[in-house]
């Protein structure tokens, strides 16, 4: 297997996408301004990995739309062949006609940039660290080597959940309690999301990695390439699932609260 750079579309990918997040957190810096004084003080009152949290959230949900977006097409009507790639930056299909390669860069491009700008690894989080930095290997070496284009089109697309996770955060931000209607409403709606395209699908994913496409891309890309992939698919397992787990943990806290408060008003 010989080195191959990344093609020119995922690199344009990658540059506008670091452009797009730093364009994002300065607009979200300057809509403060114009939000009602009760919120700007409950915006002064986080601390500083908090703020920093909620300033990377309107680049977290651009981010999330150009990929719903973007990837739409190759996920419900690309070849699901792993070993199709198409490299071209503009293409005749697709709701904007740039081509699933410049949304693979793109991805990249978010990721590093949202890593880049945390103050510390420790703000960032651990998982989320772990997160960017395989992902963002995992792609490189995929649009390098022209593989697994639809499968890293769909993990794309599992960005669907996002905007609702983000829309919670704003909420919760606001002064919104997790038990209040609204939030429950989109709490609800951000688990369920997150169940159909993250979590669902990972057992189906695994049993086709499995039986038939690590031979693909080990015969495509050798042994050793096959099986670092392989560890970033065990990776992103485990992080969905323990994040699911989590939510799951929550949801029922915040129900079994929610009784006991009912009997406390009923005696």
């Amino acid at each position: 297997m010989s080195f191959q750079p990344p093609p020119p579309s995922f690199l344009y990918g990658a540059g506008i996408g670091t452009i797009i997040y730093c364009l994002s957190r300065f607009l979200s810096h300057a809509i403060i301004q114009i939000c009602p004084s009760s919120f700007q003080q409950k915006l002064a009152n986080l601390n500083f990995a908090q703020l920093h949290h909620y300033h990377s959230l309107l680049p977290s949900t651009v981010h999330a739309i150009i990929q719903i977006v973007g990837t739409y097409n190759v996920v419900f009507h690309g070849d699901k062949d792993v070993l199709t790639f198409d490299d071209r930056l503009f293409v005749p299909y697709g709701i904007t006609t740039l081509g699933p390669c410049f949304y693979m860069g793109f991805f990249v491009g978010y990721l590093l940039t949202d890593t880049a700008l945390s103050p510390s690894l420790k703000v960032l989080g651990l998982p989320y660290a772990v997160h960017h930095i395989s992902a963002s290997m995992c792609w490189t070496f995929c649009a390098s080597n022209r593989i697994m284009q639809n499968l890293a089109s769909f993990l794309q697309f599992n960005e669907l959940s996002t905007v609702m996770m983000n829309v919670r955060q704003v909420l919760l931000t606001a002064g919104y309690k997790s038990s209040d209607g609204i939030v429950v409403v989109v709490s609800l709606s951000f688990i369920a999301l997150f169940s159909a395209v993250r979590v669902f699908p990972l057992p189906f994913l695994v049993h086709k990695w499995i039986t038939y496409q690590f031979v693909s891309i080990r015969n495509e890309v050798g042994l050793g390439g096959a099986s670092l992939l392989s560890l970033f698919l065990a990776v992103n397992v485990m992080l969905q699932g323990s994040w699911f787990a989590i939510m799951v943990r929550k949801l029922i806290e915040l129900f079994t609260k929610s009784k006991k408060q009912s009997k406390g008003k009923e005696k």
